[in-house]
C-alpha cells in the first residue's frame, strides 16, 4: 500500500473513531480538550518536529504556552475551593512549592523558570480533571481520546514512514520502533495508557444488551496496541512497560477480591512492601540481588543495559550537592556530561530512575518531599476505597504501577512526561472537589391543611352584616 494511502485511511480511521466515541460516551464537559492535547504532546514529540524543523524551535513553546494559559484560566474561572484543595494535598503542594524554589539555585541554564511552565501545567491539567463531577470518567475519557489518534498514528509511521517511526540501533542491531514518540520505551509507555483505556471501554460494554456486547473498535486499538508492543521483536520491546502492564493486572484484581474488606489494603500493602524488602536484603547477603534475578527472569543483563552505569555516576556527581540538589532542570547541562564515565556513552538526558533523578535536580530534600507525597497519594487512595471502589481501585493500582516503572525509568518529576502527568492524575485527591449531596426535598401532600392554618380554631364567630 502506498504510504499516502495509508496515512489518509489512518486519519479517516481516526477522525471516525473520534465522532463515534463523542456519539457514545454522551455529554462530556468541553473542558477536557485542553487535558487531552495537553497529554497528547505528553506522548509524542514536539510540534516543531512534525512540522520539519526539529526537535527544537519556536512552535512547540507556543502551543506549550497556549494550552497553560488556557488550564490557568479554566482553573479561575471555575473558582475551586483552594483551601480544600491545598489541605487535601498538602504533600503535593509542598513538593512543588520545593521545585519553584529550587530555580533559585540553577546553575548554567538560560532561563530557567521557563522551565516551570511545563510541571504547572501537569498540576493544573491535572486538577481540571479530577475536578470533573465523575473523575474516573473524566480520566479514562482523556486517556481514550489520547489513544484514538496517537495507536493508529504510530502503527502508520512504523510501517510506512520508518525514517520517522523508528529509531537505529547505536549497536547496528535491528532499528527499534519509536512511532509518534521519541524512543521504545515512552512507545510501551503510550500502550499501557491504551490497554488501560480500551479495556475499560470493553468492559463497560459488556454490561450492555447482547447486540452491543462487544466493543469492536475496541478490540481492534488493544490489537494495534498489541501490535506495537510485540511485533518489534527484542529490540523494540521495553521489559520495565511489560512488567508494569503484569503489575497493574495482577494489582487491580487483587484489590478487586479485596472489595468487601477495604480496611486491610493498608496492612496488606505494608506488609508486602516490607516482604520486599526483606526479600531484598536477603538476596544481597547472598552475592546477589533482586534486580539481578528480575533482569534475569526477563531475559536481561544484570546491569539493565548499563543503566547500573549511569546510576553510579549519578550518585556521584549529584553527591557533590547532596541537600539541595543541583535545582530544578539544573543536573543534565555539558559539565555534568564531561563528568560521566566511558561506559555511559550515550549522552543520557535523564537518569534512568525516577528517584535517582529527583535526587540529582532536588537532593536528598526533594527525595523526602517525593516520599511523602507517594505514601500520602497512596493513603489517600485506599481511604477513599469504601467511597468510590471502582475509581479509587483504579488509581490505588495505578500510583503503585508508577512507583514501580521508576525504578529503571525515569518519569518522576518530568514536566510533561506521560507519566509524571499520569501520577498526578491519580495523586490528586478527589475530596476536595466532592459536593455535599442535595438535600432531600421535602414531600408535598395537598390532603393535609398548610401548617399556619392548624393554630386556628375551628368555629369562629361570625359577625352579622345586617
Amino acid at each position: 500500500m502506498p504510504p499516502i494511502l495509508a496515512l489518509t485511511l489512518g486519519l479517516g480511521f481516526i477522525g471516525w473513531t473520534y465522532r463515534r466515541d463523542a456519539r457514545e460516551a454522551g455529554p462530556q464537559d468541553g473542558i477536557l480538550w485542553l487535558p487531552t492535547l495537553w497529554i497528547m504532546r505528553c506522548a509524542s514529540r514536539s510540534v516543531d518536529f512534525w512540522l520539519g524543523g526539529g526537535e527544537n524551535g519556536r512552535w512547540d513553546p507556543v502551543l506549550v504556552g497556549a494550552l497553560f494559559l488556557g488550564a490557568l484560566i479554566a482553573v479561575v474561572r471555575r473558582g475551586f475551593p483552594w483551601a480544600r484543595v491545598l489541605a487535601q494535598n498538602r504533600a503535593l503542594f509542598a513538593f512543588y512549592a520545593y521545585i519553584v524554589l529550587s530555580v533559585a539555585w540553577v546553575d548554567s541554564v538560560e532561563d530557567p523558570y521557563i522551565k516551570l511552565i511545563r510541571p504547572l501545567g501537569d498540576l493544573l491539567m491535572a486538577l481540571i480533571v479530577v475536578a470533573q463531577p465523575e473523575p474516573r470518567r473524566a480520566v479514562l475519557t482523556v486517556f481514550r481520546r489520547c489513544a484514538i489518534a496517537l495507536i493508529p498514528l504510530s502503527v502508520v509511521l512504523v510501517k510506512y514512514y520508518p525514517g520517522l517511526g523508528r529509531m537505529s540501533d547505536k549497536h547496528w542491531g535491528e532499528d527499534s520502533w519509536t512511532g509518534v514518540t521519541t524512543h521504545k520505551n515512552p512507545l510501551s509507555q503510550l500502550c499501557i495508557l491504551s490497554v488501560v483505556a480500551f479495556l475499560d471501554q470493553i468492559a463497560r460494554s459488556r454490561r450492555l444488551p447482547r447486540p452491543r456486547r462487544f466493543d469492536r473498535v475496541a478490540l481492534v486499538y488493544l490489537a494495534l496496541t498489541g501490535y506495537l508492543m510485540f511485533a518489534g521483536g527484542a529490540n523494540s520491546r521495553s521489559s520495565t512497560s511489560l512488567l508494569c502492564l503484569l503489575l497493574l493486572g495482577a494489582g487491580f484484581y487483587l484489590l478487586g477480591r479485596l472489595r468487601h474488606r477495604v480496611t486491610m489494603v493498608m496492612r496488606i500493602l505494608a506488609g508486602s512492601a516490607a516482604a520486599l524488602a526483606l526479600l531484598a536484603g536477603g538476596l544481597a547477603l547472598a552475592g546477589t540481588s533482586l534486580q539481578a534475578v528480575v533482569a534475569e527472569a526477563f531475559g536481561k543483563d544484570p546491569t539493565l543495559t548499563d543503566r547500573t552505569y549511569l546510576w553510579r555516576d549519578v550518585v556521584r556527581i549529584g553527591g557533590e550537592r547532596p541537600v539541595l540538589g543541583s535545582g530544578y532542570g539544573g543536573f543534565w547541562v555539558p559539565a555534568t556530561f564531561d563528568q560521566l564515565s566511558p561506559e555511559v556513552d550515550n549522552m543520557p538526558l535523564e537518569a534512568h530512575n525516577g528517584y535517582l533523578e529527583t535526587f540529582a535536580n532536588l537532593g536528598l530534600v526533594g527525595v523526602g518531599l517525593l516520599a511523602l507525597l507517594i505514601l500520602q497519594s497512596i493513603r489517600d487512595a485506599a481511604a477513599g476505597l469504601a467511597e468510590d471502589f471502582e475509581y479509587h481501585r483504579l488509581r490505588l493500582a495505578m500510583l503503585l504501577m508508577v512507583v514501580v516503572m521508576n525504578y529503571s525509568e525515569a518519569t518522576f518529576p518530568r514536566g510533561m512526561h506521560l507519566w509524571w502527568f499520569g501520577f498526578l492524575i491519580f495523586a490528586v485527591s478527589p475530596r476536595a472537589f466532592a459536593r455535599p449531596a442535595p438535600a432531600p426535598d421535602r414531600p408535598r401532600t395537598w390532603a393535609r391543611q398548610p401548617e399556619w392554618t392548624e393554630s386556628l380554631p375551628v368555629n369562629l364567630p361570625c359577625r352579622s352584616l345586617t
